[in-house]
Protein backbone atom coordinates (compact mmCIF):
# COMPACT_ATOMS: atom_id res chain seq x y z
CA UNK A 1 0.00 0.00 0.00
CA UNK A 2 3.03 2.46 0.98
CA UNK A 3 4.39 1.72 -2.54
CA UNK A 4 1.21 2.30 -3.97
CA UNK A 5 0.83 6.07 -2.65
CA UNK A 6 3.93 6.53 -3.46
CA UNK A 7 3.53 5.67 -6.77
CA UNK A 8 0.74 7.54 -7.64
CA UNK A 9 2.10 10.82 -7.32
CA UNK A 10 5.23 9.92 -9.58
CA UNK A 11 2.52 9.15 -12.49
CA UNK A 12 0.90 12.14 -12.17
CA UNK A 13 3.80 14.04 -12.22
CA UNK A 14 5.12 11.96 -15.03
CA UNK A 15 1.64 12.24 -16.96
CA UNK A 16 2.35 16.41 -16.25
CA UNK A 17 5.51 16.13 -17.59
CA UNK A 18 4.15 14.35 -20.81
CA UNK A 19 0.97 16.25 -21.43
CA UNK A 20 3.62 19.36 -21.37
CA UNK A 21 5.66 17.53 -24.33
CA UNK A 22 2.91 16.90 -26.48
CA UNK A 23 3.14 18.48 -29.55
CA UNK A 24 0.44 20.62 -30.27
CA UNK A 25 -0.88 21.15 -34.17
CA UNK A 26 1.10 23.64 -36.07
CA UNK A 27 -0.44 27.46 -36.88
CA UNK A 28 -2.16 27.73 -39.59
CA UNK A 29 -0.65 30.14 -42.03
CA UNK A 30 -2.73 33.27 -42.84
CA UNK A 31 -2.58 34.28 -46.47
CA UNK A 32 -1.38 37.43 -47.05
CA UNK A 33 -4.10 40.06 -47.47
CA UNK A 34 -4.75 41.16 -50.97
CA UNK A 35 -3.26 44.03 -52.50
CA UNK A 36 -4.61 47.19 -52.46
CA UNK A 37 -5.28 48.28 -55.90
CA UNK A 38 -4.38 51.46 -56.36
CA UNK A 39 -6.01 54.00 -59.15
CA UNK A 40 -3.75 54.52 -61.98
CA UNK A 41 -3.18 57.36 -64.13
CA UNK A 42 -1.68 56.19 -67.55
CA UNK A 43 -0.21 57.97 -70.46
CA UNK A 44 -2.45 58.08 -73.24
CA UNK A 45 0.96 58.23 -75.71
CA UNK A 46 2.50 55.13 -73.71
CA UNK A 47 -0.86 53.72 -74.71
CA UNK A 48 -1.79 54.98 -78.41
CA UNK A 49 0.23 56.64 -80.93
CA UNK A 50 -1.10 60.22 -81.15
CA UNK A 51 -4.35 60.76 -82.49
CA UNK A 52 -5.11 57.13 -82.24
CA UNK A 53 -7.53 55.23 -79.53
CA UNK A 54 -8.91 52.07 -81.05
CA UNK A 55 -7.93 48.79 -79.03
CA UNK A 56 -5.65 47.48 -82.23
CA UNK A 57 -3.80 51.05 -81.89
CA UNK A 58 -2.44 50.20 -77.87
CA UNK A 59 1.40 49.54 -77.98
CA UNK A 60 2.97 46.57 -76.49
CA UNK A 61 4.18 48.49 -73.38
CA UNK A 62 0.64 49.96 -72.93
CA UNK A 63 -0.74 45.96 -73.24
CA UNK A 64 1.78 44.67 -70.94
CA UNK A 65 1.36 47.57 -68.23
CA UNK A 66 -2.53 46.72 -68.88
CA UNK A 67 -2.01 42.80 -68.33
CA UNK A 68 -0.42 43.86 -64.97
CA UNK A 69 -2.61 46.08 -63.71
CA UNK A 70 -5.53 43.64 -64.60
CA UNK A 71 -3.98 41.11 -62.96
CA UNK A 72 -3.30 43.05 -59.40
CA UNK A 73 -6.96 44.48 -59.88
CA UNK A 74 -8.02 40.74 -60.03
CA UNK A 75 -5.80 39.35 -57.19
CA UNK A 76 -6.72 42.36 -55.36
CA UNK A 77 -8.94 43.45 -52.65
CA UNK A 78 -12.49 43.29 -53.92
CA UNK A 79 -13.53 46.08 -55.15
CA UNK A 80 -17.17 47.36 -56.52
CA UNK A 81 -16.52 48.78 -59.51
CA UNK A 82 -13.65 50.82 -61.97
CA UNK A 83 -13.75 53.73 -63.30
CA UNK A 84 -11.84 54.53 -67.03
CA UNK A 85 -11.74 58.16 -67.86
CA UNK A 86 -9.92 59.41 -71.11
CA UNK A 87 -8.93 62.52 -71.64
CA UNK A 88 -6.97 64.36 -74.76
CA UNK A 89 -5.33 67.64 -75.16
CA UNK A 90 -6.74 70.60 -76.76
CA UNK A 91 -5.70 70.02 -80.37
CA UNK A 92 -8.45 69.42 -82.93
CA UNK A 93 -12.23 70.49 -82.23
CA UNK A 94 -14.16 69.79 -78.70
CA UNK A 95 -16.20 66.96 -81.20
CA UNK A 96 -13.61 65.20 -82.21
CA UNK A 97 -11.37 65.14 -78.56
CA UNK A 98 -14.57 64.18 -76.92
CA UNK A 99 -14.91 60.99 -79.43
CA UNK A 100 -10.94 59.90 -79.04
CA UNK A 101 -10.76 60.57 -75.47
CA UNK A 102 -13.90 58.02 -75.26
CA UNK A 103 -12.50 55.78 -77.72
CA UNK A 104 -9.46 55.34 -75.59
CA UNK A 105 -11.15 54.44 -72.41
CA UNK A 106 -13.83 52.22 -74.33
CA UNK A 107 -10.76 50.42 -75.49
CA UNK A 108 -8.82 50.10 -72.01
CA UNK A 109 -12.51 48.92 -70.65
CA UNK A 110 -12.64 46.34 -73.55
CA UNK A 111 -8.29 44.98 -72.90
CA UNK A 112 -9.45 44.69 -69.42
CA UNK A 113 -12.27 42.56 -70.11
CA UNK A 114 -10.23 40.33 -72.24
CA UNK A 115 -8.08 40.03 -69.08
CA UNK A 116 -10.94 38.82 -67.02
CA UNK A 117 -12.31 41.98 -65.43
CA UNK A 118 -16.20 41.45 -65.25
CA UNK A 119 -17.58 43.95 -67.91
CA UNK A 120 -20.67 45.08 -65.51
CA UNK A 121 -17.99 46.20 -62.98
CA UNK A 122 -16.08 48.78 -65.19
CA UNK A 123 -17.67 52.29 -66.58
CA UNK A 124 -15.61 53.90 -69.43
CA UNK A 125 -16.39 58.02 -70.15
CA UNK A 126 -14.71 59.93 -72.04
CA UNK A 127 -13.86 63.68 -71.29
CA UNK A 128 -12.09 65.32 -74.13
CA UNK A 129 -9.71 68.46 -73.52
CA UNK A 130 -12.18 69.49 -70.89
CA UNK A 131 -9.63 68.87 -67.73
CA UNK A 132 -6.10 69.34 -68.95
CA UNK A 133 -3.17 68.98 -65.76
CA UNK A 134 -0.98 71.19 -67.71
CA UNK A 135 -1.33 74.88 -69.46
CA UNK A 136 0.81 75.29 -72.88
CA UNK A 137 1.42 78.61 -74.72
CA UNK A 138 0.63 78.65 -78.11
CA UNK A 139 3.77 77.30 -80.05
CA UNK A 140 4.92 75.36 -82.87
CA UNK A 141 2.87 72.43 -83.61
CA UNK A 142 5.57 69.56 -82.36
CA UNK A 143 6.60 71.47 -79.30
CA UNK A 144 3.14 72.18 -78.48
CA UNK A 145 2.34 68.17 -78.63
CA UNK A 146 5.35 67.73 -76.37
CA UNK A 147 3.84 70.07 -74.19
CA UNK A 148 0.67 68.78 -74.45
CA UNK A 149 1.33 65.42 -73.29
CA UNK A 150 0.21 65.52 -69.89
CA UNK A 151 -3.27 65.58 -71.02
CA UNK A 152 -3.50 62.84 -72.84
CA UNK A 153 -4.24 60.31 -70.38
CA UNK A 154 -6.28 57.37 -69.27
CA UNK A 155 -7.05 57.19 -65.27
CA UNK A 156 -8.28 54.77 -63.70
CA UNK A 157 -10.40 54.83 -60.45
CA UNK A 158 -10.90 51.60 -58.27
CA UNK A 159 -14.08 51.96 -55.81
CA UNK A 160 -13.26 49.10 -53.48
CA UNK A 161 -16.24 46.82 -52.15
CA UNK A 162 -17.92 47.95 -49.32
Amino acid sequence: MRRMKMAVPVVLAAATLLAGCRTSEPAAEQAPPPPVVQDQKLSADGLFPFGKGDMADISADGRAELDSFAAILLAGAPFDIVHIIGHSDRIGSAKANLALSTRRARSVRDYLVQQGVPAERISAVGRGSVEPVVECADMARDALIECLAPNRRVEIRVVPAR
